[in-house]
């Protein structure tokens, strides 16, 4: 019976650093897919961007309104932040003069630590773990 429950332990431990494991590797496998999105929304944006006279995509479903039903259409279909919930879009914010862009994924912590950019194109917010393309410095800060 000892025995029995002495293996039983090992068991549960060695399933523990297992999944303890896995985790980390789901966080890199939903990173890598963020990073392929955004390179995809990025191209999207710069055809948009020259389809309509220099005007980034703007409003709260840009990607639906703008790049997948412009005309051309510049992106096949809208695509989902992979660590936010089902069906939930990546993020997207224009400078107020409109000369910038940054769309980002809210990345492993799950919550958005960028929140505009400004039109000196620097991103305002916390530099963390947000995946994310810009046509500014990529800088955060003044």
């Amino acid at each position: 019976m000892i025995e029995l429950v002495v293996v039983l332990v090992l068991i549960s431990i060695v399933m523990g650093v297992f999944i303890i494991r896995m985790s980390g590797v789901e966080d890199q496998k939903f990173r890598e897919t963020a990073r392929g999105d955004l390179r995809t929304i990025q191209t999207a944006i710069n055809a948009y961007y020259l389809n309509h006279s220099n005007v980034y995509p703007a409003g709260s479903d840009w990607q639906n309104n703008d790049l997948v039903n412009d005309n051309p259409r510049v992106l096949r279909q809208a695509l989902y932040d992979p660590f936010r919930s089902a069906n939930t879009e990546y993020s997207y914010d224009t400078s107020s003069d409109g000369k910038y862009y940054v769309a980002f994924s809210y990345g492993p912590d799950r919550s958005a630590d960028i929140t505009g950019i400004s039109t000196s194109g620097n991103l305002s917010g916390t530099s963390d773990d947000d995946v994310f393309i810009t046509n500014g410095t990529g800088n955060f800060g003044a």
